[in-house]
Order: structure tokens, then sequence, then C-alpha cells
């Protein structure tokens, strides 16, 4: 019985620690109107697959990992991909249009969707390059490489040089 209360204690911690990290994940990648239940379902997941998880310290990145799953899940489901872009950017304007598409998002939405996704990970999530790897199964070498070709690229896109200031990084 003592041992179940730890489990639930601990259960309860990782919520309260990860919860608002995953559903700022699922916002972004879950369909429409669906990312309060995808970060409810990545969370039952990873009850359900406790004993297998034995990373003590890495919860967040094997929680983004599966909230990722959930949400490709629920895109599929769904019969919509979410690897294509939006028609139009949040704030108005297409991806391709204004500013000589010289703005931010802009740039990102020409991204690869690995890339995107890899810098989302390492700066929107704060996860490290390892980890970013882990998420995305891929090497922590690949993952680096992927960070650094989407900063490259946006870099170009934007007529930012490395050393000027208000550098992308």
């Amino acid at each position: 019985m003592g041992e179940k209360n730890g489990r639930e204690g601990e259960a309860e911690r990782l919520v309260d620690e990860h919860y608002a990290d995953v559903l700022r994940y699922c916002r972004r990648h879950a369909p429409a109107g669906l990312a309060e239940d995808a970060a409810q379902e990545t969370f039952l997941r990873f009850v359900r697959s406790r004993s297998r998880y034995r990373e003590r310290g890495r919860a967040r990145a094997y929680l983004v990992t599966i909230a990722r799953n959930v949400c490709a899940d629920m895109a599929r489901d769904r019969a919509s991909s979410w690897a294509e872009l939006p028609e139009a950017l949040p704030g108005g304007g297409d991806p391709g249009e204004g500013d000589d598409g010289r703005d931010l998002a802009s740039a990102l939405a020409r991204l690869p969707r690995s890339q995107r996704e890899a810098l989302e990970l390492r700066y929107g999530e704060g996860l490290a390059v390892g980890e970013v790897g882990a998420v995305l199964g891929m090497s922590r070498f690949a993952a680096s490489r992927a960070i650094s070709s989407a900063l490259e690229a946006l870099r170009a896109d934007l007529g930012v040089s490395k050393g000027e200031r208000g550098d992308v990084r």
C-alpha cells in the first residue's frame, strides 16, 4: 500500500511539474481543439508505460516524445497531415509574403518540418540536444546537425550574418 501511494505521489509530482510544458507542445501540434485531450492522453500513456520508463531525470523529454506521438495519432485520425504548412500565418499574411518574406515566422514556416521541430524542442521547450534527438528518434549528432542547419537556413533567409547583432541563435 505504501508503494502504491509512493508511485501515485510521484505521478502527481510529474503532472504538476510538466503539465504546462506538455500542454504548450500539444497546443502547437494537436489538431484544432484537441490540445487538452492530447495532453491528458500523454499522461495516461506515460502512467501506463511506467514499467518501461527507467531514466530518472528525463521525464520531460519522455513526456514530449509521448505527446509528439499522441498529436501525430490524432492528426492521422482526423485524416490531416500535421506536416503541411498553414495557408496563412497566425497574425495574418501568407508565409511567402510581407516584409519581403524576411520576418521570422515566414522563415520558420519555410523550414522543413524536421528542422522546425528540432528548433522548437531545443529553444521553445528548452530540451538539451540529446533530448531533442531522443524525442525525434535520432542521434544526438543528427539532432545537433538539424538544429545547426535550421539556424543556418534562418540566417540566410533573414539576411542575418553570424556576427550581426540580433543574431538568430
